[in-house]
Order: C-alpha cells, then structure tokens, then sequence
C-alpha cells in the first residue's frame, strides 16, 4: 500500500501546485492595487469624496440603499458598467449589489466613494455605529425615575420574601 501511495505522490507536480497557489494569493493581494491603479486616471480628475446631506444618510435604510445613493450622487456621471469595471466587477454584479445580493468588498467601496466623490457608504455606517452605540449604552432616564425604579425593586424584593417566609 505504501508503494502506491509513493508512486502516485509527483514532488514535481506537488511543487508546481504549491507555487500556483502562492501565485493566485499574491494575485489577489494586488488585485485592489491594480484597481486602483487603472482607475488613478480618472481618480486625479474628478473631485475628492465628499459628504452628504445628513438627512439623505438617514433616509437609507439598509447598506444597499447607501451604495445606491453613492452611486446616484456622484459628480461625474460615469456609466455603471465602467465603475463596475473599475471595481473588478460585471455590470450584472453590481446590478447584484444594488438589488441586496451581494457585498462590496471593503477596498471595492473605497474605490467606489472615490469614484463617485461622495462618503455615502460611509456616513451610512458610522451613523449605524452610532445608533448601535447608543442603543448599548445606559439609557438616559427622566428625572426621579431612579428612584421610582429602586422604590419598585425594593417592595418587589420584599414581597418576594414575605412569600418565601410563608
């Protein structure tokens, strides 16, 4: 058994199979890199992002309406199919993305505020953020209500223990 094992094992192939995933890694570490520099053309003419109305921010409800008010308030008015190109993307995959079936990458939304000068996507998060924050911080209660609060855990604990002791 261990002689088929050895004749089937090729060091050579096994090398080669190595190599060409450490090649398909670094690819896709530059992958973003060679985004960007494809697109640095046109990043140097179009202005720096941007932010916009916070009412317009607050309107989205989800991360797919962020990326489409990205898109529709860009200030150059490139065609989807050329920021998707831009992106590493299909024209269909970012159709994908505005219909809530897929995500942007983290570099991908970057690339894509900067292509439409606006900080939509994240203005859309940080406002998120902050609403989880403030949802998991300690609640702001009226005046008095600490201690109408303890005065009520207070006689429930002692109801609690007259039924005990009974």
């Amino acid at each position: 058994m261990a002689s088929l094992v050895d004749a089937s094992f090729d060091p050579l192939l096994y090398r080669n199979l190595k190599k060409n995933q450490l090649e398909h890694q670094v690819d896709s570490i530059n992958s973003f890199y060679n985004r960007v520099q494809a697109a640095l053309p046109v990043l140097t003419t179009i202005p720096g992002p941007r932010r916009l109305d916070d009412a317009l921010i607050v309107s989205c409800k989800d991360y797919t309406d962020a990326v489409r008010l990205c898109l529709d308030k860009r200030i150059r008015k490139m065609q989807e199919g050329e920021i998707a190109a831009y992106l590493g993307l299909k024209r269909a995959q970012l159709a994908k993305v505005k219909m809530n079936l897929a995500k942007l990458s983290s570099d991908q939304e970057a690339l894509l505020q900067r292509l439409c000068s606006n900080w939509a996507i994240k203005q859309f998060r940080d406002m998120e953020e902050a609403r989880l924050e403030q949802w998991l911080g300690e609640p702001d209660l009226p005046a008095g209500m600490e201690e109408v609060i303890s005065r009520k855990v207070a006689e429930q604990l002692a109801a609690m223990g007259h039924v005990r002791a009974a």
